[in-house]
């Protein structure tokens, strides 16, 4: 049920990057961009055979872990998985997420993991708590924007657990949280200081932040008081940068000035970290209101089917696929989305994604009596929208499918909290998972 759309689509959904997620594995390369975790996930599961078995794998990563929230919240068995299954395929756009080549799908892993490391740990077995951890460490070092999101999530729950418990179990809970966070902060180092000889996180994200900057008020401010006496080659080409979201188009399109004029983001990033060094020295007050603005622009920014059109040639993963997939390359071409019908369907369900989302959130506000699992769910839930959006459109810019990939949280978690307790169709083991399921 969480594939369906692919197999409606007759082929794996795709973005314009998932040509360099697939390619960076397979190539053998790491991109300046982006790190190789997730491509390397993938490779795992495609074994330049078939994508099938990328979506496929993603499928299942989900439905466990969905299996596992529902069991240490006292509904265990297949029948209350395959009813949130059905709701989840039916009223949200997990599917379209699940199924899509893209680390997307790990946005709302990230969040589950959390909370079932600080919340549910006594209710998990030993084999679940290592997968548990290796999951969460895949989840945060396949894209670079979860590493402070899981950090937040993980002082949050560290704070509602010392409410309630005491300094010790919260301090535990914390260890235990960031373990996977500090994991994939080292292989992110460690890969970075191999490709790129810089031991960072994120050696080229100033070409992110920089170019926000310039595109709000207060670097393009900086830059017009101080172009052209500091020198800074940018200056030359101040006219050709446009204004509001364009700058998606100044960081991709390989004919514009970053690609021309600037020699490309990695030459061009030693002269980003000194604009964004500027700018913040000189006006720190404005820099923080334009991330606050742009962050409320992206938490009412969300749209299904964002990167869904038809992805031909280039920019896209058509030539990879070609190449690499030459079997399944005239299903990709014959597929709906390809042939320019998925997005205009995926788009239309926007309207009913944003009333189950809002519907979610009103639910689990009339909820009057928590405990501290659900209080801390509904919390991590909560400030995962808001951590996000300020991650993903306050530091990069918003856009529609950096929230929407955690619009279908919001019905999952009303549905763990409020519903009643399903049971399995055999009822067995329901009294002992029930007494498991709250210890922490």
């Amino acid at each position: 049920m969480l594939i369906w759309p692919a197999l409606w689509n007759g082929y794996p959904l795709v973005f314009a990057d998932t040509g360099t997620y697939l390619g960076q594995a397979l190539i053998g390369y790491a991109g300046w961009d982006r790190p190789p975790f997730y491509s390397l996930f993938i490779h795992g599961l495609h074994w330049r055979l078939s994508l099938w078995p990328v979506v496929i794998g993603q499928g299942l990563i989900m439905a466990h872990l969905l299996h596992l929230v529902l069991r240490v919240q006292r509904q265990p068995g297949p029948v209350p998985l395959v009813v949130t299954s059905a709701a989840l395929a039916m009223l949200s756009g997990l599917p379209f997420v699940t199924t899509q080549i893209m680390p997307d799908l790990f946005t709302g892993v990230v969040v589950l993991c959390i909370w079932l490391l600080a919340f549910q740990w006594g209710a998990l077995s030993r084999r679940e708590r290592i997968y548990l951890l290796l999951l969460s460490s895949l989840a945060v070092v396949v894209h670079q924007s979860h590493v402070p999101l899981a950090i937040g999530l993980a002082g949050l729950a560290t704070l509602l657990i010392g409410l309630r418990r005491g300094p010790v179990p919260a301090l535990r809970g914390l260890g235990r949280m960031l373990a996977p966070t500090a994991l994939a902060v080292m292989a992110l180092i460690a890969i970075n200081g191999v490709a790129h000889r810089a031991l960072s996180i994120s050696p080229f994200g100033s070409v992110f932040l920089a170019t926000r900057l310039i595109f709000d008020d207060t670097g393009r401010a900086y830059l017009d008081r101080h172009c052209p006496d500091i020198g800074y080659r940018i200056c030359a080409v101040r006219d050709q940068i446009g204004t509001g979201t364009e700058h998606n188009l100044f960081l991709w399109t390989l004919t514009g000035p970053l690609y021309t004029e600037l020699g490309g983001p990695k030459a061009w990033a030693p002269e980003a970290k000194a604009i964004v060094r500027g700018v913040l020295a000189e006006n720190p007050g404005g820099v923080l209101l334009d991330a606050m603005r742009n962050t409320l622009h992206q938490l009412v920014t969300m749209a299904s089917g964002d990167g869904l059109e038809p992805w031909r040639s280039q920019p896209g993963p058509e030539p990879i696929i070609a190449r690499y997939f030459p079997s399944e390359h005239e299903a990709y071409l014959a597929s709906r989305q390809q042939m320019g019908e998925l997005y205009a369907f995926v788009h239309g369900l926007t309207p009913l994604h944003l009333a189950i989302f809002c519907l979610g959130l009103v639910a689990i506000g009339l909820r009057r009596r928590w405990s501290l699992s659900e209080l801390g769910l509904v919390a991590l839930l909560l400030a995962a929208l808001i951590g996000n959006a300020a991650i993903t459109g306050g530091l990069s810019g918003p856009a529609d499918r950096y929230q929407a990939r955690l619009l279908w949280l919001s019905l999952f978690v009303a549905m763990i909290v409020l519903l009643p307790r399903l049971r399995a169709a055999t009822g067995q083991g329901g009294s002992k998972l029930a007494g498991a399921g709250g210890t922490g």
